[in-house]
């Protein structure tokens, strides 16, 4: 129970307490005035009420309240109005409803942040145990004077280690957004308010959480060293994405609930930190796709964002249809096609395709209509039969022969 609540019914008793004492000699304006300083003693317990126990404290005390008064109805009535006694009862009433309502929530949201921070403090040292494997995997990586099949093994055993902790980083993204995604604007200001009375260790504190797992995978993205393929580029970056999606939608909750008299601060660092992840997630990515496109000899030229690529891909196909509609006679251009078509059905549609769609790099619409004019491309591409064309020919030259040599006899 607060202090100001336990004031508040200290004075609502000796309010009822004086009152009856002096029972008997009490005016009509005494009544009235006894009354509004006791009613107004009880609606500002309702609303400064901390828990649904102390809320029924203080519907005690207005049902003890309701009884002392009940023999004064018609004058309360009279010196009321336009209220009536019931009236002003029942609004009270109400507005102990009311605030039982909004307790009950806040006790149940309480309950529902109290299990995420004991999910969070598993997350967190399932996080740090990935951690420490992947660096030291890449350590020995470093420092390797193995042979190179077991260097190999070593950058397969550690990108593992982080596709692991990707999937870490995803069921923490999905606890949290389950936690917070039924918070309502109006329950979210209360538990500002039960939350500010609340001493918050840093290690409760989603936020500080937050922060770090953006922190270090900034760190792992800068300093690779050439270890990671472009899958694993393409998987970060689906991370980075849905990490991002979910703070656009909570952020503003977990700010007002947990940052306490810091909420611009926190902000800050981590929309700051999310913005240098995105950028270093993107930047990789692409860089990483361009780099298998060169050494597969497919040259799409310069990308660096979904639409560009499109417009790339798009270009790269209608130049080399048209190429192959002007070279009939050669088959390069369909051993293009074919390298291009593995790649583009090997790789973007099956190996990649959930990284893709999810990491919007290509969206379905666009994979569609690229389909569609790949298809075209290999109508014009595909090696065309001279056999028949030939015969004719020479079938047709055999029938002006002859009719030449009939001629002339």
């Amino acid at each position: 129970m607060t202090h100001a609540t336990k004031q508040l019914i200290t004075l609502t008793f000796l309010v009822l307490f004086g009152w009856t004492s002096v029972h008997a000699q009490t005016s009509d304006y005494q009544i009235k005035k006894g009354f509004q300083a006791t009613y107004t003693v009880l609606n500002e317990a309702i609303e400064n009420a901390g828990s649904v126990s102390e809320l029924d404290t203080v519907v005690s005390e207005i049902s003890e309240f309701e009884a002392e008064f009940s023999d004064h109805k018609e004058l309360l009535d009279n010196a009321l109005y336009p209220e009536t006694f019931e009236s002003s009862f029942a609004k009270l009433k109400q507005d102990a409803n009311n605030t039982e309502r909004r307790l009950l929530i806040i006790e149940s949201q309480d309950e529902k942040l109290s299990e995420l921070s004991s999910e969070l403090s598993s997350y967190k040292n399932e996080l740090e145990r990935l951690s420490n494997t992947s660096d030291s995997l890449r350590n020995a990586i470093n420092k390797s004077e193995q042979s190179e099949r077991e260097l190999a093994a070593l950058v397969q055993q550690y990108r593992q280690s982080l596709e692991f902790r990707d999937n870490a980083v995803l069921n923490i993204v999905d606890s949290l957004f389950i936690t917070y995604r039924d918070l309502k604007t109006e329950t979210s200001a209360d538990l500002v308010e039960f939350y500010d009375n609340r001493k918050i260790v840093s290690q409760d504190n989603p936020l500080e959480f937050i922060s770090d797992v953006v922190e270090e995978n900034i760190q792992i993205l800068k300093t690779d060293e050439g270890t990671l393929q472009t899958e694993d580029y393409l998987r970060m970056h689906v991370v980075q994405t849905r990490f991002s999606e979910v703070w656009n939608q909570i952020g503003n909750d977990l700010v007002n609930i947990y940052a306490g008299s810091n909420k611009e601060e926190w902000k800050t660092e981590i929309e700051s930190k999310l913005s240098d992840w995105e950028a270093s997630s993107s930047r990789n990515m692409w860089a990483s796709i361009d780099e298998y496109l060169e050494s597969n000899d497919v040259d799409l030229g310069a990308f660096d964002s979904n639409k560009s690529f499109y417009a790339s891909i798009e270009a790269f196909i209608n130049d080399a249809t048209d190429l192959s509609r002007e070279n009939v006679i050669t088959d390069e251009n369909y051993e293009q096609f074919q390298s291009f078509y593995a790649f583009w059905n090997g790789k973007i549609k099956s190996e990649w395709g959930d990284f893709v769609q999810e990491g919007d790099v290509l969206t379905m619409t666009q994979i569609s209509a690229i389909d569609s004019e790949i298809m075209n491309w290999r109508d014009e591409a595909k090696p065309r039969s001279f056999f028949i064309p030939i015969l004719l020919g020479i079938s047709l030259l055999t029938i002006v022969g002859l009719i030449i040599v009939l001629a002339r006899k």
